[in-house]
């Protein structure tokens, strides 16, 4: 009797840790699906792209989907590795396979989660949106629309999330921790001053290696001194961050 997948179905590939999604790609019985999501969510991260390419389960929508997105490098090595789709109608194509295919699969494997099936759909939807019209989406868009809006190349777009008055707090605070956020996504964080009363934001950004030093600089002066002395020690963040927490710290005990 075989067992079933115990994580694939669950297994949050946005937010989860490199070293899993380095796992997934390296192991020749990931699911096509799994690396559907997986280009998804991580397809500006050429390394893992590369693994995804050379998956020996990787689908034709998976490659057509990279290869819409992906920088001219990019292309060049998908073209040389003979991994370029075939010509298309020049139409966006998904990488998703539709419900249908996904449910017939899941008779063999479990049955597919309705919850990923509706974010798939919302997906194909977003994908056939011109941009004025995912700006638009954008504004009154719940949280999983903004979600997926937040990694579209377009700044219009991107930008249109951070201006949509249904974003929370607490997105903002994962996008000021996310190192999968465009270097603009977060500068306009850094430059909002509401969102910046919240100190939560103010310490992600300064923490977060991606975050533009022009913003990220200034910011130390608000960061507490027990919080200084963590940043002083942190080898992910710029060695400007490190140096002016540990200057930081000593004027402080200085004039304490």
């Amino acid at each position: 009797m075989k067992s079933k997948p115990p994580l694939l179905l669950t297994l949050d590939l946005e937010h989860c840790a490199s070293d899993v999604l380095v796992g997934l790609l390296k192991n020749p019985a990931t699911d096509a699906s799994t690396l559907d999501r997986i280009a998804v969510h991580h397809h500006r991260n050429e390394g893992l792209m590369d693994m995804v390419l050379s998956h020996p389960r990787v689908m034709p929508q998976t490659l057509l989907f990279l290869f819409n997105t992906a920088s001219a490098g990019f292309k060049k090595r998908m073209h040389l590795l003979k991994k370029e789709p075939l010509p298309g109608d020049g139409k966006a194509v998904v990488p998703f396979n539709d419900p249908g295919r996904e449910e017939a699969s899941g008779k063999k494997g479990g049955e597919a989660d309705p919850q990923e099936l509706e974010k798939r759909s919302l997906f194909q939807r977003i994908q056939k949106m011109t941009v004025a019209e995912k700006v638009q989406f954008a504004l009154r868009a719940g949280k999983d629309a903004r979600s997926l809006l937040l990694k579209d190349p377009n700044r219009q777009v991107s930008q249109a999330v951070l201006d949509s008055p249904k974003i929370t707090e607490d997105e903002i605070l994962f996008i000021a921790q996310s190192r999968n956020v465009s270097d603009d996504i977060l500068r306009a964080v850094g430059k909002n001053k509401e969102w910046l009363k919240n100190y939560s934001v103010v310490f992600a950004l300064v923490s977060n290696p991606k975050t533009p030093l022009g913003i990220s600089m200034p910011l130390l002066s608000l960061i507490k001194v027990k919080d200084l002395g963590i940043l002083a020690k942190n080898r992910n963040v710029p060695e400007a961050i490190r140096s002016g927490a540990a200057r930081l710290v000593q004027a402080r005990q200085k004039s304490s």
